[in-house]
């Protein structure tokens, strides 16, 4: 028994060594973020560029934090902290011992400014050497950067393929010999962006040399940096040309990714049919803006590569850009949330879609939300029955929040929202305060709604009679 004990404790222990060796691993100290959880991100895919949590800690007493995570290919990643977007480049498997900035904290009118972006720096990797992918890169930058500052306005206006060449020769003579897969394709398509802006200024010859016959590179920056340039409102540009003439019936009647393909491969460039599949997809998302096809019709198409796309990331791809068009837009599925109230209970959207929900979003260091928060509340007081009141705070100190609602006789519905600035981004938050009714099948009904001051109660009312008139026609 006694052997059979000490065997599984080695079986277990030789599975948690093979695991750990599976895992990448992002580690370091600084006592200014004690007891702050940090969040390390990346995005989910460079065309939606989606941020998704890969990995979370809190901070210990002695400053101490450690990220491990499985992943499958190199990319980016990032941590905000304070105003910082702390970026870097990782390697499966790898572990890095790395230095958080000087902690900064964004201001209040940070905080208020929801058009705020915060200072992106690389973050600092202890003892990295100079065939380190973040030095490498970070090194590269800097002498690419400095040719295109110092011969931007000659390169474009007055393109000679030789200043161009003799570039990629001199940083060649540094980086050639490097052998680092991801860092020679990112090399290799910032050089093309060079060419694409400068002496080629043709994209069916960036796309045949470049992308037609080439490895799909979907978490290189440099690659979809690229790509994204070239393939910008593609579908809009294509239906255009004699080549892409049927492009607007493909999408529009037939609704069919099989038929856009075809059109594609009538140009004799796009012909590689995963390359054709990831355009489309680029194509859909920016054709949600350009209006120049049906919505539903867009949908349907979109939906039709999420749910038959051999292409496992083109499946996934296509759920985010559905996610990322839709978001609080009128007629569809409001953004979803989980936030604490001044209870401290942990609420989500269902527990108030009994009735429509007028959802709003405050900080109390503004004036402006100050003042509508007063007749906000003539209004609750008056529609209790009509519709629920739900206020989002963006204020870090909460505790203060829920006292000034105690003192000032607020008593609808107050959440904790500063703990989540993605749910900014998904309401589409571009001031404060900042109004959103839902419907109660969970649907956007106004966004951005009024405020109280603008008269939101006629506006309410005039919405809910036009429904009952649609009713009895």
């Amino acid at each position: 028994m006694a052997k059979q004990i000490v065997y599984l404790i080695f079986v277990f222990l030789f599975i948690g060594q093979a695991k750990a060796d599976t895992l990448t691993v992002i580690y370091g100290t600084n006592l200014a973020y004690v007891n702050q959880v940090v969040e390390l991100n990346s995005y989910k895919d460079l065309i939606t560029k989606t941020v998704q949590i890969i990995a979370q800690d809190t901070v210990d007493s002695l400053g101490n934090f450690k990220f491990s995570f499985e992943l499958e290919n190199t990319q980016l990643v990032q941590v905000q902290l304070g105003i910082y977007n702390a970026i870097m480049y990782v390697e499966p498997k790898k572990t890095y011992q790395v230095a958080f900035p000087e902690y900064k904290p964004k201001t209040k009118a940070d905080i208020l400014n929801p058009y705020f972006k915060p200072v992106e720096i690389y973050l600092g990797i202890v003892n990295r050497d100079t065939l380190e992918l973040n030095y490498l890169i970070t090194d590269f930058n800097e002498q690419y950067h400095r040719f295109i500052d110092q011969h931007y306005y000659a390169v474009i206006k007055n393109p000679r393929g030789e200043m161009v060449d003799s570039l990629i020769n001199n940083i060649e003579n540094t980086f050639g010999k490097i052998n680092n897969e991801f860092f020679q394709n990112y090399r290799l398509y910032k050089y093309a962006w060079l060419k694409y802006i400068s002496v080629m200024r043709d994209y069916r010859y960036i796309v045949r040399e470049y992308f037609n016959d080439q490895e799909l590179l979907y978490q290189n920056p440099a690659y979809m940096d690229l790509f994204n340039q070239i393939f910008t409102n593609y579908l809009s540009f294509y239906m255009t040309k004699k080549e892409g003439e049927r492009i607007f019936s493909d999408i529009a009647f037939a609704k069919s990714p099989k038929y856009v393909k075809e059109s594609f491969s009538n140009n004799l460039v796009l012909l590689n049919d995963t390359l054709q599949e990831l355009v489309l997809l680029k194509g859909l998302q920016d054709a949600f803006y350009t209006k120049d096809f049906p919505i539903p019709s867009l949908l349907i198409t979109l939906d039709s590569i999420a749910n038959y796309s051999n292409i496992k990331y083109h499946c996934e791809l296509a759920k985010s850009i559905r996610t990322k068009v839709l978001k609080a837009k009128v007629g569809f599925d409001a953004p979803q949330f989980l936030l604490y109230d001044a209870d401290s209970v942990l609420r989500k959207n269902k527990d108030y879609l009994s009735n429509y929900v007028y959802l709003n979003f405050i900080s109390i260091e503004s004036y402006s939300c100050q003042e509508e928060l007063v007749v906000l509340k003539q209004v609750y007081e008056k529609h209790t029955n009509d519709f629920k009141v739900v206020t989002i705070s963006i204020d870090n100190d909460f505790n203060r929040v829920v006292k000034y609602f105690n003192d000032k006789e607020y008593h609808w519905i107050l959440l904790d929202g500063s703990a989540n600035e993605k749910l900014i981004t998904d309401f589409k938050v571009r001031a404060y305060p900042s109004y959103c009714l839902i419907n109660p099948e969970g649907k956007i009904e106004m966004s951005p709604a009024p405020s109280p001051s603008e008269n939101f109660e006629w506006y309410f009312f005039t919405l809910l009679q036009g429904k009952k008139s649609n009713r009895h026609r």
